[in-house]
């Protein structure tokens, strides 16, 4: 069987997605390491490779999970924890423009009959089916228009 789970960056983003269910198969115990999960199992530690990881002087170093946090939790460099408590500047541990945060948002069916209420009640009447239409374009997350 196959799930599919959307990833995004940043807290609680696809770092917590991947240490917490792909990293560890779903099968990893609530407060137990992921290198713990993968030593029970046989398996040797991951470790960074590529020209990334060796432009950031990670490459064939073990990953950890506070890595693989600051890197796709917070899009920083892997080693961000270490650095700033060797004394290194924040903008040191920087990769680029910090990942977007985004406020959580109701339902969308939710988000359209309460604009649909609000605009009734301010404006005393129905509203026309454009009226409408309009209201759920401008709730929507991606463009598309109720039905």
């Amino acid at each position: 069987m196959m799930t599919v789970h959307k990833l995004s960056a940043g807290v609680d983003g696809g770092d917590s997605y991947l240490t917490r269910q792909i990293a560890s198969a779903d099968q990893r115990r609530a407060g137990g390491a992921l290198a713990d999960y993968y030593a029970a199992r046989g398996n040797p530690p991951g470790v960074w490779l590529g020209k990334g990881a060796e432009q950031l002087g990670v490459a064939g170093d073990e990953v950890t999970e506070a890595q693989m946090r600051a890197l796709f939790g917070q899009g920083l460099h892997p080693d961000a924890e270490a650095m700033l408590a060797a004394g290194a500047p924040t903008s040191a541990t920087n990769l680029g423009a910090a990942y977007p945060t985004y406020a959580q948002l109701a339902p969308y069916p939710q988000r359209v009959a309460e604009a649909v209420q609000a605009f009734a009640t301010d404006h005393g009447r129905p509203l026309s089916a454009a009226e409408r239409n309009q209201i759920a374009v401008a709730q929507s997350d991606s463009g598309e228009v109720a039905p």
